[in-house]
């Protein structure tokens, strides 16, 4: 199956952070269910996603595609999600997408991205990404995790950062990033399904989708078994 993706139907999930969000694309259209819940993404995403489909009048069978923010994030959002949509994707035998969650969050914004997500223990993912006018945001080296006081600074003119991770650790971040470059910091800002769909409705045709089974999630952090007190 390689449909048009203004032709495709999309359901998306992400649970990568505090934020919770399912979001449905058809026919290039986006309709998005977003809350900030901390905890507890396994008992709301399954009632989101029945109430969207619902409110879309899409049976899950009409769905072309799953996709899912593979991380990096929490480690037990990252288990929730993978498990749900793997269950959803192969109880109709479709497809599905793992799309970046860092990739997600600069999607947000156009230019020169650079997308941090809270890592916990003092530390930080992040990814730097150039986003053009479409939404589309192409990686410009690896994402990886390390401190704030460590996180390169990119040789770019103009700079937006966003994320939990420039949220919790602003202050060390400031300093390190106030040295001549044109800065937008914007607060408050996670992954959105939205913007998952999207990415994976443009992916599809490259050959990103994968079999239920083989869609895993990016921890970045090795020691996925360390307590990381979450």
């Amino acid at each position: 199956m390689s449909p048009e993706s203004s032709q495709l139907t999309v359901l998306a999930l992400d649970s990568a952070t505090e934020a919770c969000s399912v979001a449905l694309y058809r026919n290039g259209d986006v309709h998005e269910d977003f809350t900030v819940i901390e905890r507890g993404h396994a008992e709301h995403l399954l009632p989101m996603i029945d109430s969207l489909l619902k409110k879309s009048g899409i049976r899950l069978v009409d769905v072309d595609l799953f996709a899912f923010g593979a991380g990096p994030g929490s480690f037990t959002g990252l288990r929730i999600g993978v498990a749900m949509i793997q269950g959803l994707a192969m109880s109709v035998g479709r497809p599905v997408t793992p799309v970046s969650s860092l990739a997600a969050l600069a999607a947000r914004r156009t230019g020169d991205v650079l997308a941090m997500i809270d890592a916990r223990m003092g530390q930080v993912y992040h990814g730097l990404f150039s986003v053009g006018k479409q939404g589309q945001p192409v990686p410009v080296g690896e994402e990886v995790v390390s401190n704030p006081a460590d996180v390169p600074v990119p040789e770019v003119e103009r700079l937006n950062i966003l994320g939990s991770g420039w949220d919790s650790y602003a202050d060390a971040l400031h300093d390190r990033f106030d040295a001549g470059l044109q800065l937008e910091f914007v607060a408050g800002e996670y992954p959105h399904a939205a913007d998952v769909a999207r990415i994976a409705a443009h992916e599809l045709n490259r050959g990103r989708a994968v079999e239920p089974g083989q869609a895993l999630p990016h921890y970045v952090r090795n020691n996925v078994a360390r307590k990381m007190g979450e």
